[in-house]
């Protein structure tokens, strides 16, 4: 008479090939980790972005920390990878009379410092412009983008994110002239 149920051997088959597959995709963990950070901040970014966006073409007007509502001509993203540091960038509204970039003068609405939220993560250039420095405008009274310090025949701004342990892991943002926002 036969028994019915698994041998010892078929056990220790399936066990020994669930243990192999474990240790494999415990070992890709970090590096998987890694890469899901780098994808959500260049969304996270991509986001702010057309948050600045949609506050200019809405037309809505700044509220300064005493609520008083101050005049703006736009609202826009600024990033100075060797000013700020390659993990930090500012959302500013344009103080009115506007000049199309961030300076001194403008109001900051948010300071994004994504050194704590997305680990190993950070700015590692912004194509087409001059010194790895820019502000992305986006003016109210005109439905227009501005692209500062853009290198002569470019219309886009390419900001490149990547892992602080492996530069080759990029994810890009770009942004252009007629204010197409875009992650690849």
């Amino acid at each position: 008479m036969k028994a019915k149920g698994f041998s010892i051997v078929e056990l220790l088959v399936v066990v020994s090939v669930i243990s192999i597959l474990l240790a494999v995709s415990i070992a890709g963990f970090p590096q998987i980790k890694a890469n899901l950070s780098l994808i959500r901040q260049a969304n996270n970014f991509q986001q702010d972005l057309r948050i600045a966006q949609e506050m200019a073409l809405s037309g809505a007007l700044y509220k300064d920390s005493s609520g008083i509502e101050r005049q703006i001509d736009g609202y826009g993203v600024f990033v100075d990878i060797l000013g700020l540091g390659s993990k930090k960038y500012i959302i500013y509204a344009d103080k009115s009379p506007g000049n199309k970039q961030y300076d001194s003068a403008d109001y900051i609405i948010l300071n994004s410092d994504f050194s704590l939220s997305e680990k190993g993560v950070k700015f590692q250039q912004i194509n087409n412009v001059s010194l790895n420095k820019t502000s992305v405008n986006f003016s109210s009274s005109k439905i227009e983008t501005s692209i500062n310090q853009l290198n002569f025949g470019q219309s886009s701004a390419e900001f490149i994110f990547s892992l602080e342990s492996d530069s080759s892991k990029t994810k890009k943002v770009i942004v252009n002239t007629a204010g197409l926002i875009e992650v690849k």
